[in-house]
């Protein structure tokens, strides 16, 4: 008889365990797995709200650009009696009259000031920016120029010394005004350009008060620009008397006394400074 081998068979389960230990050891378990898959879906978040944040900050920035916000602005209150001159950081030049009220606002875009009130002239200096003056709604956009603005309760004029500038408000067409031209204009309404003579409008600036056939109600405007208490006029009819002359700004006073001489009006002066022009 054969002797029977004494060695038991192997199960083929038990032949294929090497095999399957390695498998195991190269393929990632089923938690890990999904373990994988949610770091994933992790950092997929985190790259869309990376994204996200920068497009906001991109579409802010461009925002900003096109809305072109002031990110601070400066007043300069000139006292009655005095001038103040200014020179910008891009080299353009202000000179203001007594008792003007100018805000500078420095933009992202352009250059940009409002006449509160009073009278300036501007020197503008060249460069990429816009260079833009409000006042009482109107707007003076400056062509490469030097132009004066005046700004009271008979609206805004403005006047061109050198080149040119266009001219704009909520109500009309714009309009180009040049050298040695002058347009009244107020929110509703620009006036016709007309011929002036650019001295006599910056007169203000040697000290002096220019006047050729003015209504006495409009020389009273400019007259009290010079002093703190009120000039009033008895009635309409004082004010449309025509005054002539040239006048020191600093003596308004005595141009007041003497007014009497010039004109057939009375001059009544009260306590408290105010003076009263009523027709003789």
């Amino acid at each position: 008889m054969k002797a029977q081998d004494e060695r038991a068979p192997t199960p083929a389960g038990d032949a294929l365990t090497p095999f399957e230990q390695a498998l195991r050891e190269r393929v990632p378990s089923r938690e890990a797995l999904l373990a994988e898959a949610r770091a994933q879906s992790a950092r997929q978040r985190r790259r869309k709200q990376t994204l996200g944040g920068g497009l906001s900050l991109l579409v802010l920035a461009t925002g900003l650009w096109f809305l072109d916000p002031a990110w601070y602005s400066e007043d300069i209150r000139v006292p009655v009696g005095s001038r103040d001159s200014r020179q910008l950081a891009d080299g353009s030049t202000l000179i203001l009259d007594s008792a003007s009220h100018l805000r500078i606002e420095y933009r992202l875009r352009s250059r940009q000031f409002e006449l509160l009130d009073g009278e300036a002239t501007f020197t503008v200096s060249h460069g990429p920016q816009p260079f833009i003056v409000r006042s009482q709604g109107v707007a003076v956009r400056d062509i490469g120029t030097v132009f004066n603005v005046r700004s009271d309760r008979r609206g805004v004029a403005v006047t061109v010394l050198d080149g040119e500038v266009e001219v704009s408000n909520q109500s009309s067409r714009s309009r180009r005004v040049h050298a040695g031209q002058q347009l009244l204009a107020n929110e509703q309404r620009l006036g016709a350009v007309g011929k002036v003579d650019p001295a006599r409008i910056i007169a203000w600036q040697q000290g002096k008060l220019r006047f050729d056939g003015t209504p006495l109600s409009e020389a009273i405007v400019d007259l009290q620009r010079y002093r703190q208490a009120p000039i009033r006029l008895a009635d309409a009819r004082v004010g449309q008397l025509r005054l002539s002359g040239e006048f020191d700004s600093k003596a308004v006073e005595a141009l007041l006394d003497g007014l009497p001489m010039i004109l057939p009006v009375q001059l009544l002066r009260d306590g408290d400074g105010s003076v009263l022009i009523r027709g003789r």
